[in-house]
């Protein structure tokens, strides 16, 4: 097993060591090798560790390392190929994981037509922006809820306010029902939860709001990739958290309802 991470480690060089012509065909090469490698590793790992459960320790020590010399690994693609679509696309995605000054080194030498595109401009939009932080003001940005009405953020004046970024799929039902415990447990007059989806249409959030029927509200600006929640707020999995006191400043942010952010809420709330 120790010999898993020195594996992909070497295969990883010898995709550097192998670069090619910056095209879109060879990005999406290179980009299906990192991670057909990543699972095939992360599947000799599971495999080792039900055989083992003794070594559970070193066996996520050496997955912690492997994964995140993909996830470099897999920047590193999207700097070297953000001349081509999806590797600027990529770069989009993992932008908070890149020094600012290396993404203004990209959108300077990539092609004018590419920087003007869609993903070109959020990452320029990135770069100009100062992402929320603990201890910001909610920022406000339009957005609709499942009727199709305004979402009106006044509702939140003098309230704790937990604004998720989509998730409550990914959060599971352990995720689900610690939300509805939350409400159950608390008055609407202090305390709201909003819940931000990255969907294109109206009609892709009230299919949500069906399968979810909640008493959150369900809102979007069907910017998706380009709204503010992403840029702005620096979202990009899911669900991020971000919990605001009655002030309607940011106590707590969290990927997954995790932590400090838990007893943030729960202090705030008295539960």
């Amino acid at each position: 097993m120790k010999n898993a991470i020195l594996i992909l480690l070497a295969a990883l060089s010898s995709l550097h060591m192998a670069a090619q012509e910056i095209t879109e065909e060879n990005y999406l090469h290179a980009d299906s090798m990192l991670w057909v490698g990543y699972e095939n590793r992360l599947k000799e790992m599971q495999a080792e560790w039900q055989a083992h459960p003794e070594k559970a320790d070193s066996i996520q020590a050496v997955f912690d390392k492997m994964l995140e010399a993909t996830l470099a690994e897999n920047a590193r693609l999207a700097v070297e190929y953000a001349s081509v679509p999806s590797g600027l696309q990529r770069c989009y995605m993992v932008r908070l994981d890149l020094p600012k000054d290396t993404l203004r080194a990209v959108l300077s030498r990539i092609p004018a037509d590419m920087r003007e595109s869609d993903y070109g401009r959020y990452i320029e939009r990135h770069i100009a922006a100062r992402q929320l932080e603990e201890g910001d003001s909610l920022l406000e940005f339009p957005v609709v809820d499942e009727t199709g009405a305004a979402f009106d953020w006044r509702q939140a004046a003098g309230k704790s306010l937990l604004l998720l970024y989509g998730g409550m799929d990914c959060m599971g039902e352990s995720g689900r029902e610690y939300l509805a415990g939350l409400y159950e447990r608390s008055s609407r007059a202090d305390f709201l939860i909003v819940v931000y989806w990255p969907v294109s249409s109206l009609e892709n959030l009230q299919k949500i709001k069906e399968k979810y029927p909640c008493e959150y509200a369900f809102v979007s600006d069907f910017l998706q990739n380009g709204s503010p929640i992403k840029i702005e707020y620096g979202s990009q999995a899911t669900p991020t958290c971000y919990f605001f006191g009655p002030n309607g400043t940011l106590k707590a942010r969290s990927v997954g309802l995790v932590g400090e952010l838990r007893k943030q809420i729960e202090s705030s709330l008295g539960l």
